[in-house]
């Protein structure tokens, strides 16, 4: 039952937090009428934020205060999200989201990876399945749900109604689900593991760029999809729908790591779904012919992440261990974060330089280098 608690929180914590603003990007332009890049920025300080806090965030965890860092991150995120509907400066905007990087950092998968393994580490792989497998669709909950709701009650409404889920709904879900698993966190004994500061090591660094290039095209796809869409000539509702396949093509890529690769390596698997996302990059080239390659697209790019993005957690613990893994996560993903982060404001840069061709190649480029990456450490 904590398992599944957890897994019902994270999807309203991801949709709150993090899919709403790709969801709401082209709404808060044409309200405001600042540029993309102005937008973006505000979307990559809150990033830069969560990939700062990563590293605390996962020391509190390892320390066993999950219970109160989850629970006042998701607080912390409606509170900003009610702040959002009375903005008027585009300085408020920034101070709001670099605030909601605080709460994404002590909320969001790294932060449930940590507890998971903490708590489960024999048995992690399973719950992780399930977690990722579940809450994959939460960017189709964000898309539809927030796009619907706007066509009724303005943006306003549906932010309303986010804040309204994360504290009735993910609040008392995420306080029962981390006190039940720091209760039994004894009937899940870890294994006793190095101790040893892996940042020495080259497979530390070959992880951590792989996963850091993989995050800067993930992160450009996360936040540009539907003005890259537009920019090559897709109608909104099919760039909305493309866009809400995405999350429900994630599902399928968990399903099959859950059900039929139980005994795979798991960074092949991983570079794999690396260059899934390369090949969907190189789809949308021809979008401009057809909406078929849209679609194409959001169905490869969700299934490969779906099937990559699992896998992050037990690669981690693999390579170098699962002692003290929240402190060691947020090591690894630290500078991922940051190239995440980094994501909205390059592409934008480029698009604003050269148009969307660039950016789409970029995207083909770091997914590509970041699955080379991985098969070389699988080599060693």
């Amino acid at each position: 039952m904590p398992i599944l608690a957890l897994t019902a929180s994270q999807i309203v914590v991801s949709a709150a937090l993090y899919y709403l603003f790709p969801a709401m990007v082209l709404l808060w332009r044409a309200e405001f009428g600042w540029s993309f890049g102005q937008l973006m920025g505000a979307f990559s300080l809150a990033l830069v934020v969560q990939g700062v806090v990563a590293k605390y965030s996962g020391r509190l965890i390892d320390r066993g205060f999950a219970t109160v860092s989850m629970s006042f991150g998701a607080v912390l995120g409606a509170a900003c999200l009610a702040m959002i509907t009375q903005v008027h400066a585009i300085w408020q905007f920034y101070a709001i989201w670099c605030v909601m990087g605080l709460a994404m950092g002590l909320t969001l998968y790294e932060s449930v990876f940590a507890l998971v393994i903490r708590t489960r580490d024999k048995t992690a792989r399973g719950c992780i399945s399930l977690i990722t497998l579940v809450s994959g669709f939460a960017s189709s909950l964000a898309f539809l749900l927030t796009a619907s709701i706007s066509d009724v009650l303005g943006w306003r409404g549906a932010v309303w109604l986010m804040v309204g889920l994360l504290v009735m709904v993910n609040v008392p879900l995420v306080s029962y689900a981390t006190t039940r698993l720091e209760g039994d966190r004894k009937a899940f004994p870890t294994e006793p593991v190095q101790a040893a500061d892996p940042r020495g090591r080259a497979r530390f660094w070959l992880l951590t760029s792989a996963f850091s290039l993989s995050a800067l095209g993930i992160g450009i796809v996360v936040s540009h999809l539907l003005p890259l869409l537009a920019s090559l000539g897709v109608t909104s509702s099919t760039a909305v729908l493309a866009a809400s396949l995405v999350g429900a093509a994630q599902v399928a890529g968990r399903l099959l790591m859950t059900l039929g690769t139980r005994d795979a390596r798991v960074t092949g698997v991983a570079a794999l779904g690396l260059a899934g996302m390369a090949v969907a990059a190189a789809a949308l080239l021809f979008a401009w012919v057809s909406p078929a390659f849209a679609f194409a697209f959001a169905v490869l790019h969700g299934f490969s992440y779906g099937l990559s993005s699992i896998l992050r957690p037990l690669i981690i613990r693999e390579i170098l261990g699962a002692r003290n893994f929240g402190s060691l996560q947020g090591a690894v993903m630290g500078p991922a974060f940051l190239a995440f982060a980094a994501a909205p404001f390059v592409a934008a840069i480029l698009a604003d330089a050269g148009g969307y061709m660039p950016v789409i190649l970029l995207c083909a480029a770091v997914q590509t280098l970041g699955a080379a990456l991985l098969l070389q450490i699988k080599r060693r």
